[in-house]
């Protein structure tokens, strides 16, 4: 409609600093970390359930 503006765009956030090399590092391997002891917590409950009987 030629009555209406467009809205102005919201400001783009401040990009976040990057971090150090290091400590990027460390939180992608305690990320890897917490999925293999979440995976393995399932495998145990799952042969828990299974090998119950003996």
């Amino acid at each position: 409609m030629p009555g209406k503006r467009a809205r102005k765009s919201a400001q783009p956030s401040p990009a976040r600093a990057p971090a150090e090399p290091e400590v990027e590092c460390a939180l992608q391997i305690r990320r890897i970390g917490d999925k293999l002891n979440f995976r393995q917590k399932i495998l145990n409950l799952i042969s828990k359930f299974f090998h119950s009987g003996t």
